[in-house]
Protein backbone atom coordinates (compact mmCIF):
# COMPACT_ATOMS: atom_id res chain seq x y z
CA UNK A 1 0.00 0.00 0.00
CA UNK A 2 2.80 1.99 0.65
CA UNK A 3 4.70 1.55 -2.33
CA UNK A 4 1.64 2.40 -4.58
CA UNK A 5 1.12 5.66 -2.26
CA UNK A 6 4.68 6.20 -3.50
CA UNK A 7 4.75 5.45 -7.72
CA UNK A 8 4.40 7.86 -10.17
CA UNK A 9 3.05 6.83 -13.21
CA UNK A 10 4.79 10.17 -15.89
CA UNK A 11 3.94 8.13 -18.51
CA UNK A 12 -0.34 9.88 -17.76
CA UNK A 13 1.00 13.43 -17.53
CA UNK A 14 -0.64 15.72 -19.50
CA UNK A 15 0.97 19.23 -19.33
CA UNK A 16 -0.19 20.72 -22.08
CA UNK A 17 -3.83 19.78 -21.07
CA UNK A 18 -2.97 21.07 -16.94
CA UNK A 19 -2.02 24.96 -18.67
CA UNK A 20 -4.79 24.92 -20.73
CA UNK A 21 -7.02 24.80 -17.39
CA UNK A 22 -5.70 27.90 -15.77
CA UNK A 23 -6.62 30.90 -18.10
CA UNK A 24 -9.77 30.25 -16.93
CA UNK A 25 -9.01 30.16 -12.83
CA UNK A 26 -6.79 33.34 -13.09
CA UNK A 27 -9.25 35.15 -15.04
CA UNK A 28 -12.15 35.69 -12.20
CA UNK A 29 -9.69 35.84 -9.72
CA UNK A 30 -8.33 38.56 -11.84
CA UNK A 31 -11.48 40.69 -12.36
CA UNK A 32 -12.69 40.23 -9.18
CA UNK A 33 -9.03 42.18 -7.49
CA UNK A 34 -9.77 44.25 -10.22
CA UNK A 35 -13.70 45.60 -9.48
CA UNK A 36 -13.10 44.75 -5.18
CA UNK A 37 -14.98 41.61 -5.46
CA UNK A 38 -12.32 39.20 -4.46
CA UNK A 39 -14.86 36.78 -2.78
CA UNK A 40 -16.88 36.42 -6.07
CA UNK A 41 -13.84 36.40 -8.25
CA UNK A 42 -12.78 33.15 -5.98
CA UNK A 43 -16.27 31.51 -6.33
CA UNK A 44 -15.75 31.61 -10.00
CA UNK A 45 -12.43 30.37 -10.01
CA UNK A 46 -13.25 27.49 -7.66
CA UNK A 47 -16.05 26.37 -10.24
CA UNK A 48 -13.38 26.81 -13.27
CA UNK A 49 -11.37 24.28 -11.37
CA UNK A 50 -13.66 21.77 -10.77
CA UNK A 51 -14.81 21.75 -14.40
CA UNK A 52 -11.18 21.73 -15.56
CA UNK A 53 -11.07 18.41 -13.90
CA UNK A 54 -13.71 17.06 -16.71
CA UNK A 55 -11.38 18.18 -19.57
CA UNK A 56 -9.83 14.92 -18.87
CA UNK A 57 -12.52 12.60 -18.85
CA UNK A 58 -15.09 11.25 -21.82
CA UNK A 59 -19.00 10.52 -21.13
CA UNK A 60 -20.66 8.49 -23.43
CA UNK A 61 -17.95 8.99 -26.30
CA UNK A 62 -18.01 12.68 -25.84
CA UNK A 63 -15.18 14.61 -24.08
CA UNK A 64 -17.29 18.18 -24.10
CA UNK A 65 -20.41 16.89 -22.64
CA UNK A 66 -18.39 15.82 -19.05
CA UNK A 67 -17.71 19.62 -18.29
CA UNK A 68 -20.89 20.81 -19.15
CA UNK A 69 -23.02 18.41 -17.25
CA UNK A 70 -20.42 19.14 -14.14
CA UNK A 71 -21.18 23.25 -14.84
CA UNK A 72 -25.05 22.27 -14.85
CA UNK A 73 -25.04 19.55 -11.94
CA UNK A 74 -22.12 21.63 -9.72
CA UNK A 75 -24.49 24.56 -9.30
CA UNK A 76 -27.82 22.86 -8.82
CA UNK A 77 -26.03 21.01 -6.12
CA UNK A 78 -24.96 24.65 -4.69
CA UNK A 79 -28.23 26.31 -4.73
CA UNK A 80 -29.88 22.97 -3.41
CA UNK A 81 -27.39 22.83 -0.06
CA UNK A 82 -27.44 26.62 0.29
CA UNK A 83 -31.16 27.03 0.69
CA UNK A 84 -31.17 23.07 2.99
CA UNK A 85 -28.20 24.10 4.65
CA UNK A 86 -30.11 25.57 7.28
CA UNK A 87 -32.17 22.56 8.62
CA UNK A 88 -29.87 19.80 9.85
CA UNK A 89 -32.72 17.39 9.07
CA UNK A 90 -32.60 18.58 5.45
CA UNK A 91 -28.35 18.39 5.29
CA UNK A 92 -28.84 14.54 6.63
CA UNK A 93 -31.40 13.83 4.46
CA UNK A 94 -29.72 15.35 0.99
CA UNK A 95 -26.16 14.11 2.42
CA UNK A 96 -27.50 10.63 2.09
CA UNK A 97 -29.57 10.90 -0.87
CA UNK A 98 -26.22 12.33 -2.72
CA UNK A 99 -23.92 9.85 -1.19
CA UNK A 100 -26.24 7.25 -2.26
CA UNK A 101 -26.01 8.42 -5.98
CA UNK A 102 -22.29 8.69 -5.47
CA UNK A 103 -21.89 4.95 -4.45
CA UNK A 104 -24.34 3.80 -7.36
CA UNK A 105 -22.55 5.83 -9.94
CA UNK A 106 -19.62 4.00 -10.45
CA UNK A 107 -21.42 1.45 -11.96
CA UNK A 108 -21.50 4.06 -14.83
CA UNK A 109 -18.11 4.27 -15.57
CA UNK A 110 -15.30 6.71 -14.03
CA UNK A 111 -16.46 10.07 -15.53
CA UNK A 112 -19.85 9.26 -14.22
CA UNK A 113 -18.77 8.56 -10.88
CA UNK A 114 -16.55 11.57 -11.09
CA UNK A 115 -19.30 14.01 -12.11
CA UNK A 116 -21.44 12.66 -9.06
CA UNK A 117 -18.11 12.78 -6.85
CA UNK A 118 -18.06 16.73 -7.87
CA UNK A 119 -21.92 17.24 -7.32
CA UNK A 120 -21.30 15.79 -3.55
CA UNK A 121 -18.22 18.44 -2.98
CA UNK A 122 -20.58 21.18 -3.97
CA UNK A 123 -23.42 20.28 -1.90
CA UNK A 124 -21.62 19.78 0.72
CA UNK A 125 -19.44 22.57 0.75
CA UNK A 126 -22.78 24.89 0.25
CA UNK A 127 -24.80 23.28 2.75
CA UNK A 128 -21.81 24.63 5.01
CA UNK A 129 -22.77 28.01 4.63
CA UNK A 130 -26.69 28.46 4.34
CA UNK A 131 -28.63 31.67 3.03
CA UNK A 132 -32.23 32.51 1.34
CA UNK A 133 -33.41 34.48 -1.14
CA UNK A 134 -31.05 35.75 -3.64
CA UNK A 135 -28.20 35.56 -1.73
CA UNK A 136 -28.46 31.31 -1.91
CA UNK A 137 -28.26 31.70 -5.91
CA UNK A 138 -25.00 33.33 -5.80
CA UNK A 139 -22.58 31.07 -4.72
CA UNK A 140 -24.04 27.77 -7.96
CA UNK A 141 -24.26 31.01 -10.24
CA UNK A 142 -20.50 31.64 -9.64
CA UNK A 143 -19.70 28.11 -9.93
CA UNK A 144 -21.91 28.03 -13.21
CA UNK A 145 -20.08 30.84 -14.51
CA UNK A 146 -17.07 29.51 -13.80
CA UNK A 147 -17.83 26.24 -15.61
CA UNK A 148 -19.10 27.88 -18.70
CA UNK A 149 -15.82 30.04 -18.65
CA UNK A 150 -13.26 27.21 -18.35
CA UNK A 151 -15.56 25.06 -21.26
CA UNK A 152 -15.11 27.91 -23.52
CA UNK A 153 -11.42 27.98 -22.80
CA UNK A 154 -10.92 24.15 -23.08
CA UNK A 155 -12.91 23.91 -26.01
CA UNK A 156 -10.79 27.01 -27.82
CA UNK A 157 -7.90 25.42 -26.91
CA UNK A 158 -8.45 22.52 -28.48
CA UNK A 159 -10.48 23.60 -31.69
CA UNK A 160 -7.25 26.11 -32.23
CA UNK A 161 -4.89 24.00 -32.06
CA UNK A 162 -6.50 20.79 -32.68
CA UNK A 163 -4.97 18.50 -30.20
CA UNK A 164 -7.51 17.10 -27.46
CA UNK A 165 -5.81 15.14 -25.18
CA UNK A 166 -6.69 11.33 -24.78
CA UNK A 167 -9.14 11.12 -22.81
CA UNK A 168 -8.44 8.92 -18.88
CA UNK A 169 -12.75 7.59 -18.51
CA UNK A 170 -12.52 3.96 -18.12
CA UNK A 171 -15.43 1.61 -18.06
CA UNK A 172 -17.68 0.56 -15.22
CA UNK A 173 -15.76 -0.48 -12.27
CA UNK A 174 -18.35 -2.92 -11.31
CA UNK A 175 -22.16 -3.96 -10.92
CA UNK A 176 -24.98 -5.83 -10.35
CA UNK A 177 -26.05 -6.27 -5.94
CA UNK A 178 -23.00 -5.03 -4.75
CA UNK A 179 -23.58 -1.37 -6.05
CA UNK A 180 -26.74 -1.42 -4.38
CA UNK A 181 -25.09 -2.05 -1.09
CA UNK A 182 -22.17 0.00 -2.44
CA UNK A 183 -25.04 3.05 -1.94
CA UNK A 184 -25.82 2.38 1.37
CA UNK A 185 -22.37 2.38 2.47
CA UNK A 186 -21.82 5.88 1.13
CA UNK A 187 -25.15 7.18 2.05
CA UNK A 188 -24.21 5.92 5.79
CA UNK A 189 -20.81 7.23 6.13
CA UNK A 190 -22.30 10.76 4.15
CA UNK A 191 -24.64 10.95 7.02
CA UNK A 192 -22.38 10.25 10.01
CA UNK A 193 -19.23 12.38 8.52
CA UNK A 194 -21.93 15.68 8.03
CA UNK A 195 -23.46 15.25 11.47
CA UNK A 196 -19.80 14.61 12.58
CA UNK A 197 -18.74 17.98 11.25
CA UNK A 198 -21.79 19.91 12.36
CA UNK A 199 -20.83 19.27 15.53
CA UNK A 200 -16.98 20.33 15.48
CA UNK A 201 -16.22 23.93 16.61
CA UNK A 202 -13.90 24.92 14.01
CA UNK A 203 -14.27 26.48 10.20
CA UNK A 204 -14.20 24.33 7.49
CA UNK A 205 -15.34 21.44 8.83
CA UNK A 206 -17.02 20.20 5.68
CA UNK A 207 -13.71 18.97 5.31
CA UNK A 208 -14.44 15.73 6.89
CA UNK A 209 -17.27 14.48 5.07
CA UNK A 210 -15.67 15.48 1.84
CA UNK A 211 -12.25 13.43 2.51
CA UNK A 212 -14.77 10.76 3.67
CA UNK A 213 -16.19 10.77 -0.27
CA UNK A 214 -13.24 10.79 -1.65
CA UNK A 215 -11.39 8.38 0.20
CA UNK A 216 -13.78 5.77 -0.18
CA UNK A 217 -13.58 3.76 -2.33
CA UNK A 218 -14.83 0.34 -4.18
CA UNK A 219 -12.43 -2.02 -2.82
CA UNK A 220 -10.99 -1.76 0.91
CA UNK A 221 -7.39 -2.23 -0.50
CA UNK A 222 -8.39 1.23 -2.27
CA UNK A 223 -9.69 2.62 0.17
CA UNK A 224 -6.91 2.50 2.80
CA UNK A 225 -4.35 3.59 -0.04
CA UNK A 226 -6.66 6.23 -1.04
CA UNK A 227 -6.84 7.66 2.82
CA UNK A 228 -3.62 7.06 3.08
CA UNK A 229 -2.20 9.12 -0.39
CA UNK A 230 -5.22 11.99 0.92
CA UNK A 231 -3.71 12.18 4.46
CA UNK A 232 0.56 12.28 3.32
CA UNK A 233 -0.90 14.67 0.75
CA UNK A 234 -2.49 16.85 3.19
CA UNK A 235 0.30 16.85 5.38
CA UNK A 236 2.73 17.79 2.69
CA UNK A 237 1.04 20.09 0.87
CA UNK A 238 -0.15 22.06 4.50
CA UNK A 239 3.79 22.16 5.19
CA UNK A 240 4.38 23.78 1.92
CA UNK A 241 1.65 26.35 2.28
CA UNK A 242 2.92 27.20 5.96
CA UNK A 243 6.73 27.28 5.06
CA UNK A 244 6.07 29.25 1.28
CA UNK A 245 4.08 31.71 3.43
CA UNK A 246 6.61 31.73 5.78
CA UNK A 247 9.27 32.37 3.29
CA UNK A 248 7.53 34.94 1.04
CA UNK A 249 4.98 36.25 3.13
CA UNK A 250 2.70 36.76 0.02
CA UNK A 251 0.01 39.25 -0.22
CA UNK A 252 -3.04 40.21 -2.94
CA UNK A 253 -1.61 39.07 -6.03
CA UNK A 254 0.95 36.90 -5.60
CA UNK A 255 -1.39 34.72 -2.99
CA UNK A 256 -4.01 34.17 -6.68
CA UNK A 257 0.21 33.61 -8.20
CA UNK A 258 0.09 30.30 -6.11
CA UNK A 259 -3.58 29.58 -6.11
CA UNK A 260 -3.01 29.37 -10.23
CA UNK A 261 0.89 27.42 -9.51
CA UNK A 262 -1.06 24.88 -7.33
CA UNK A 263 -3.56 24.67 -9.08
CA UNK A 264 -1.66 23.63 -12.45
CA UNK A 265 0.54 21.24 -10.49
CA UNK A 266 -3.06 19.20 -9.24
CA UNK A 267 -3.98 19.28 -12.61
CA UNK A 268 -0.71 17.89 -13.80
CA UNK A 269 -0.48 15.41 -10.78
CA UNK A 270 -4.01 13.87 -10.55
CA UNK A 271 -3.59 10.89 -12.98
CA UNK A 272 0.70 10.47 -12.05
CA UNK A 273 0.40 10.49 -8.13
CA UNK A 274 -2.39 10.56 -5.43
CA UNK A 275 -0.51 12.07 -2.84
CA UNK A 276 1.16 14.33 -4.53
CA UNK A 277 -1.81 15.75 -5.83
CA UNK A 278 -3.73 15.68 -2.54
CA UNK A 279 -0.46 17.78 -1.76
CA UNK A 280 -1.22 20.57 -4.26
CA UNK A 281 -5.28 20.41 -3.36
CA UNK A 282 -4.44 21.22 -0.20
CA UNK A 283 -2.23 24.28 -0.67
CA UNK A 284 -4.69 25.31 -3.63
CA UNK A 285 -7.31 25.48 -0.58
CA UNK A 286 -5.13 27.33 1.95
CA UNK A 287 -4.15 30.25 -0.48
CA UNK A 288 -7.84 30.58 -1.73
CA UNK A 289 -9.31 30.59 1.07
CA UNK A 290 -6.66 32.64 2.38
CA UNK A 291 -7.82 35.12 -0.56
CA UNK A 292 -11.38 35.09 1.07
CA UNK A 293 -9.72 36.56 4.41
CA UNK A 294 -9.17 33.22 6.18
CA UNK A 295 -6.40 32.86 8.72
CA UNK A 296 -3.81 30.55 7.26
CA UNK A 297 -2.85 28.68 10.39
CA UNK A 298 -6.32 27.49 11.53
CA UNK A 299 -6.84 26.77 8.13
CA UNK A 300 -4.09 24.48 7.56
CA UNK A 301 -4.40 23.22 11.15
CA UNK A 302 -8.45 22.41 10.26
CA UNK A 303 -7.68 20.88 6.77
CA UNK A 304 -5.20 18.28 8.57
CA UNK A 305 -7.82 17.46 11.33
CA UNK A 306 -10.68 17.42 8.84
CA UNK A 307 -8.59 14.74 7.02
CA UNK A 308 -7.51 12.16 9.52
CA UNK A 309 -10.96 12.37 10.86
CA UNK A 310 -13.11 12.06 7.37
CA UNK A 311 -9.91 8.85 6.16
CA UNK A 312 -10.80 7.63 9.62
CA UNK A 313 -14.61 7.28 8.54
CA UNK A 314 -14.02 5.59 4.98
CA UNK A 315 -11.94 3.13 6.69
CA UNK A 316 -14.83 2.50 9.37
CA UNK A 317 -17.09 2.40 6.77
CA UNK A 318 -15.54 0.15 4.86
CA UNK A 319 -15.24 -2.33 8.09
CA UNK A 320 -19.06 -2.25 8.33
CA UNK A 321 -19.80 -3.15 5.01
CA UNK A 322 -16.91 -4.78 2.44
CA UNK A 323 -18.34 -8.07 4.17
CA UNK A 324 -22.05 -7.48 3.15
CA UNK A 325 -20.46 -6.16 -0.20
CA UNK A 326 -18.91 -9.28 -1.30
CA UNK A 327 -21.32 -11.56 -0.22
CA UNK A 328 -23.50 -9.83 -2.51
CA UNK A 329 -21.40 -9.97 -5.17
CA UNK A 330 -20.65 -13.68 -4.78
CA UNK A 331 -23.90 -14.23 -4.24
CA UNK A 332 -24.55 -12.63 -7.94
CA UNK A 333 -21.89 -14.12 -9.59
CA UNK A 334 -23.24 -17.78 -8.27
CA UNK A 335 -26.39 -17.09 -9.67
CA UNK A 336 -25.02 -15.90 -13.19
CA UNK A 337 -23.00 -19.19 -12.97
CA UNK A 338 -25.97 -21.54 -12.43
CA UNK A 339 -28.03 -19.90 -15.04
CA UNK A 340 -28.77 -22.29 -17.70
Amino acid sequence: MVKGTLAFDWARAQPRAALLCLPAVALPLLVGMMVARPIAGLMVAAGAFSVGFGSFQELRGSRRLPMLVAAATICLSSWIGTIAGASAPMVLLLSALWGAAYGLAGAAGAAAAWLALQCLIWLVISMSYPSHGVAALVRGSCALGGGLLQMLVVWTGWWSTGNVPAPVSFGPIAGGPEYRWRAIHTATVLVVSMALARTIPFGNSYWIPMTAAIVTRPELRQTVERGLARTAGTLAGAAIATLVAWALHPHGAAVSGLVLVFAGLAYLMLFVNYATFAACVTAYVVFLLTLAGGAQESLVAHRIASTVLGAALAWIGHAMFAGIERAAAAQAASEDANRP
